[in-house]
């Protein structure tokens, strides 16, 4: 193993250089670990055998060439916040889970999921459900992991999330191609291709997130009752991230469960208040240490410095961080508002205008882990099933 260092340029702010760390796994196969050292400011990667390392180098400085940009001195501000004695947080509680077989892995960020854990999944997703539909009278909806590539493709998804789209294929209908892909691997091999013409344009994706169901299924359409309508569900998702999955802070395959709202420009940001309200008293019900930040998407390179502007600048998204080790937080919620631009992409109108849109989304795993990290296996039970009556 080759360890390779790319100083930064000491004008990024740290959240901009975590974001680079987390990109940096996309550059090159050989890529096996990136960290951001911020007491030298610079990213530290290692990589899988050697020889490689000038080539690597240069797609990293490609990457930190992309994503810095002269409208980056904005940074996140901290809305919420509240903290529980460093001291008391379990590192191992992963490795507690898996030991009494809560959770296993079957792949790089893929985990089963049983015990308590999957029992306490099931309480939090049905508090906030509940929750959605006191509050909103949110309509809760049942949706598939698979999308239609065409929704993702009018939400925008393909240009600044490229590298989180897990597409799903098949063979292309052609007999002499699906019998030889057959005798390729009759011995059980792994699956090879003879080229990308064996597959079929790909028309559906799995799943990154719950809301494009709502936008698409809702395409054409004028709202036209009430200020806000309102729509709640929940989802197994998908986002490929690299090298940076890890346990169960970061999965390729996950559980959400959003909220979604359409209607007029008010009306949409009140409801995002009143969530965030609702799910702050969550966090004390569950005694987090935790915080509510503005935030920006994960766009990948070119695209992040223009659209982390815009979207701090303009309190567009806030993150809920709860954290998991001292110095260490996950996001675990975010609280987002769209303007219309999910309103035009999908051709929806809010008395006879393109609606506004916003939407609350939940990873369940991820917070059912920090209440674990932060409380032990024993505590936290008992915290998650006393929140999920009282929300």
């Amino acid at each position: 193993m080759e360890t390779l260092a790319i100083p930064l340029p000491a004008n990024l702010p740290p959240d901009v250089c975590a974001e680079i760390s987390k990109r940096a796994c996309y550059c090159d196969t050989s890529i096996l670990k990136s960290r951001y050292r911020q007491d030298s400011n610079c990213l530290e990667i290692d990589l899988q055998g050697s020889g490689a390392s000038g080539d690597v180098a240069t797609k990293l400085e490609n990457l930190i060439g992309k994503m810095q940009g002269e409208r980056l001195a904005v940074t996140p501000r901290i809305l919420r916040a509240r903290t529980r004695d460093p001291d008391r947080f379990v590192p191992t509680a992963y490795e507690q889970l898996a030991a009494r077989g809560d959770v296993w892995a079957s792949g790089q960020g893929v985990v089963g999921r049983s015990g308590a854990f999957m029992r306490l999944l099931g309480r939090l997703d049905a508090a906030i459900e509940r929750l959605a539909v006191r509050e909103f009278q949110a309509a809760p909806q049942s949706y598939n992991s698979l999308v239609p590539s065409d929704w993702l493709r009018r939400a925008g998804y393909f240009s600044s999330f490229s590298h989180s789209v897990t597409f799903a294929v098949h063979l292309k209908e052609d007999f002499e191609a699906i019998e030889r892909f057959g005798k390729r691997h009759r011995q059980g091999e792994n699956p090879t291709f003879e080229d990308a013409s064996e597959l079929a344009p790909p028309e559906h994706c799995l799943s990154p997130a719950v809301c494009y169901h709502t936008y698409g299924a809702l395409m054409g359409q004028n709202l036209s009752a009430g200020a806000v309508a309102a729509f709640t569900g929940h989802g197994r998702c998908f986002r490929y991230e690299s090298k940076n999955l890890t346990g169960l802070d970061r999965l390729w395959e996950f559980s959400m469960r959003e909220i979604v709202w359409l209607g007029d420009r008010e009306a949409v940001l009140g409801a995002r208040e009143t969530a965030i309200n609702a799910v702050w008293r969550l966090v004390e019900l569950l005694d987090l240490s935790a915080r509510l930040e503005t935030a920006c998407d994960p766009f990948f390179a070119s695209d992040f410095p223009s659209l982390r502007f815009f979207q701090l600048a303009n309190d567009l998204k806030y993150e809920l961080k709860v954290d998991v080790a001292p110095g260490e937080a996950i996001a675990c919620a975010s609280f987002n508002y769209h303007e219309r631009f999910f309103g035009t992409r999908f051709e929806i109108a809010a008395h006879g205008e393109a609606a506004h849109t916003g939407c609350a989304a939940f990873g369940l795993e991820r917070l059912l882990y920090a209440c674990f990290c932060q409380h032990g296996l024993e505590r936290a039970e008992e915290l998650v099933e006393s929140a999920a009556s009282r929300l």
